[in-house]
């Protein structure tokens, strides 16, 4: 053994001074992958492929429980148009869809989209037949005002 060598010491000559001259896809593909896994994984908002402009409140509170699959959603367009889920139907065929989703185990809550230039005897008429299959628990979607800077 040399005097004065502990092993540990190199000098700047003996290590060699390369830049890596090559791109690691490594990284680039894990995120790729995650990101494409969490945009299939989250699930689409409540909107039914339509839109409707929901009345504007101070006071909103957040409903979770509408984004659940066996939510009834029923939306009242502005032109009168009813939707029950993502299908168009007529007013008067509402309240045997009611009883047909009841029957699978749907929740007894009803959610209406009401657009907010929607007719008030649209409406009214819509809650008539949610009132016909006895469910009374029904609550309307609003977005909440925002305060101003």
């Amino acid at each position: 053994m040399k005097l004065g060598y502990h092993g540990w010491t190199k000098t700047a000559v003996k290590w060699p001074n390369r830049i890596p001259n090559r791109i690691d896809a490594f990284p680039f593909v894990g995120l790729t992958i995650t990101l494409l896994v969490i945009f299939m994984v989250t699930p689409p908002m409540v909107t039914h492929g339509f839109s409707a402009d929901l009345p504007v409140v101070h006071f909103a509170s957040p409903m979770p429980r509408a984004l659940r699959e066996d939510a009834q959603v029923v939306s009242v367009m502005r032109d009168g148009a009813v939707y029950c889920g993502n299908t168009r139907i007529d007013a008067d065929d509402l309240a045997e869809r009611i009883r047909e989703s009841l029957k699978k185990g749907a929740d007894r809550k009803i959610y209406i989209r009401a657009d907010a230039r929607a007719k008030y005897m649209d409406i009214e008429r819509v809650l008539d037949e949610i009132s016909k299959t006895g469910i009374q628990n029904v609550s309307f979607f609003a977005e909440k005002l925002l305060p101003k800077d």
